[in-house]
């Protein structure tokens, strides 16, 4: 007797199972065995095969009947599966260093939990940070006769201090990404359905992009969370007309901006648009929301104007410009040739990183609802609006492209993304009646599993030097002056482990920039011994060198 539901053709199933097991197989075998231009091989797996043998899986399924759903994870299982995978994540990433950035933020935050805005500057510091010693420079850092500081705003670093204060700092990002996730979930449910919700927080739980960024130090968790909280308050003023909660939008925006000035700058403008253009048929609304935004306006601009007087001394000159001795920060250019250059040389990259870093198609997904999207245009053209105006803002900064796994300044709009990507994956199943949609999906989240194996190799590759060099010159029988040299995979100056009340500490850590010139330092600090650390990749571990000088006094500065 015959069926109104056909099962796919055998060749179809097994093709797209296949096309599963050998891109996994690749995916394991390639991380394993450091196989060159994997990227490129996956992305041509994935692209590729994986995506036509989907799209020949999903379209055997003819005439079935109204009402599939899509699957529904347990949001709660979702964030606790993400959270025990995070946290000890975090902790070990914290052991070395994955980003200079890192050693910037975790100096500043320990300025602040001894109670300083700055520090007594190392013996050496110039009034123009152009000539400051290559001994004593630090990556991201300000030396000058004045203090000793990163240029970093203060936001992240004040949090990080509380991380600090009670001996857990790589806490903070694992517990921002999780809250994070809740946030999607809500906007989803709020904007589209309670499934989209829990779809969008899944598909970024099992992204690589979103662990990595995740875990460690850096500032991006935290202003991701201001960014999506802030857009999950302007959907509840939107839907309940009070003006409590488009101030608390702007409250988020106003914090966010002294986390990551830029980005805080791209999300306010997006946001504040989205709010004021969505009220504008009401003008006593319209009024009073545009009032609250120019107060929380007004409070996030003069905290980034005395951010910079205290740092610089200047009102509009910021200490991203101070680094580089210039009155304007030089990590963003409006030069079209320039923004040319970076795009045709970092944007391939990029671009590679960010399809893998994602959980597949997400891409595809979210361009497929906003052409489809009938019902929820406005909510779709907000989320579109968050991801592609961070992404072309930072075509503007063509001269800091830090990809890991997804490049990592397009971080903040990830939520976004997410949320687009989850609504064209229910709109698809909604249209296409595929019952086999639950299944891709199953085989596409085991693909992020091996996915996530792999990021969680890199944070292990990747910090393995910092973790092991620091291991060796924090050990409690090494003392004195140490000098950081280069080695393969371990950059001195990105890795700044000096206490802030260096004067008194146990050990004094200096870039080793020129071996003929230790014993001049040396001197110059009051020792007459000294240490060299550096990391050996071959035993893979730390390789610690003493040296003597004779000096004319011996004595502590």
């Amino acid at each position: 007797m015959a069926t109104s539901e056909s099962p796919p053709p055998r060749s179809a199933a097994w093709t797209f199972g296949v096309a599963v097991v050998l891109y996994i197989v690749v995916l394991v075998f390639g991380s394993v065995r450091d196989i060159a231009h994997l990227e490129i091989i996956l992305a041509l797996l994935q692209y590729g095969l994986l995506l036509g043998a989907l799209v020949w899986y999903l379209r055997q399924e003819k005439g079935l009947p109204a009402g599939v759903a899509l699957p529904r994870p347990p949001l709660v299982a979702v964030i606790a599966c993400f959270i025990l995978l995070a946290i000890p994540l975090s902790w070990f990433a914290t052991q070395g260093l994955l980003n200079p950035d890192e050693s910037g933020y975790s100096f500043q935050a320990r300025i602040y939990r001894s109670g300083k805005i700055m520090v007594d500057p190392l013996i050496g510091a110039t009034t123009d940070v152009r000539d400051t010693p290559s001994e004593l420079f630090f990556t991201n850092h300000i030396l000058r006769p004045s203090g000793w500081f990163p240029k970093f705003p203060p936001g992240w670093p004040l949090v990080l201090s509380l991380g600090y204060l009670i001996s857990a700092r790589w806490l903070a990002n694992p517990i921002f990404g999780a809250l994070q996730l809740l946030v999607v979930a809500a906007i989803g449910g709020r904007w589209f359905s309670r499934k989209t919700g829990l779809l969008a927080a899944l598909f970024a739980a099992l992204s690589p992009f979103y662990l990595i960024n995740s875990v460690g130090m850096m500032s991006h968790a935290l202003c991701a969370l201001l960014g999506a909280t802030a857009c999950l308050c302007l959907s509840i003023g939107l839907s309940t007309g009070k003006l409590r909660y488009y101030a608390a939008m702007f409250a988020c925006l106003a914090f966010s901006l002294q986390v990551r000035p830029y980005t805080g700058f791209v999300l306010t403008a997006v946001l504040s648009i989205a709010a004021l253009w969505c009220t504008r048929q009401d003008r006593r609304q319209l009024a009073q929301v545009l009032a609250v935004g120019v107060v929380f306006g007004a409070l996030a601009i003069a905290g980034v104007l005395i951010y910079n007087h205290v740092y610089t001394g200047r009102w509009l000159v910021s200490p991203y410009a101070e680094a580089a001795g210039s009155d304007t920060p030089l990590e963003l250019s409006f030069s079209p040739r320039v923004i040319l250059h970076g795009m045709m040389r970092h944007g391939p990259f990029m671009l590679l990183e960010t399809l893998l870093g994602s959980f597949p198609f997400l891409h595809l997904l979210a361009g497929y609802a906003i052409v489809r999207e009938q019902q929820h245009r406005r909510e779709i053209w907000i989320l579109a609006a968050i991801y592609v105006g961070l992404v072309l803002a930072y075509l503007a900064h063509p001269y800091g492209y830090a990809v890991f796994f997804g490049e990592r300044f397009h971080f903040e709009a990830f939520f976004a993304l997410v949320l687009l990507a989850a609504r064209g994956a229910q709109l698809l199943i909604e249209r296409c009646q595929t019952r086999r949609a639950a299944v891709a999906l199953l085989a596409l989240g085991a693909i992020q599993l091996g996915q996530l194996a792999f990021a969680v190799r890199f944070v292990s590759k990747q910090g393995e030097p910092y973790r092991r060099v620091k291991a060796a010159v924090t050990s409690p029988c090494v003392s004195g002056l140490v000098f950081l040299h280069d080695s393969p995979g371990f950059v001195a100056k990105h890795f700044n482990l000096n206490d802030p009340d260096w004067r008194h500490a146990k050990r004094i850590y200096l870039v080793d920039a020129e071996p003929d010139q230790r014993a001049a330092w040396a001197c110059r600090y009051g020792f007459s011994r000294w240490l060299v650390a550096s990391y050996d990749p071959r035993s893979r571990s730390a390789r610690i060198d003493t040296a003597h000088a004779d000096c004319p006094t011996v004595g502590r500065p």
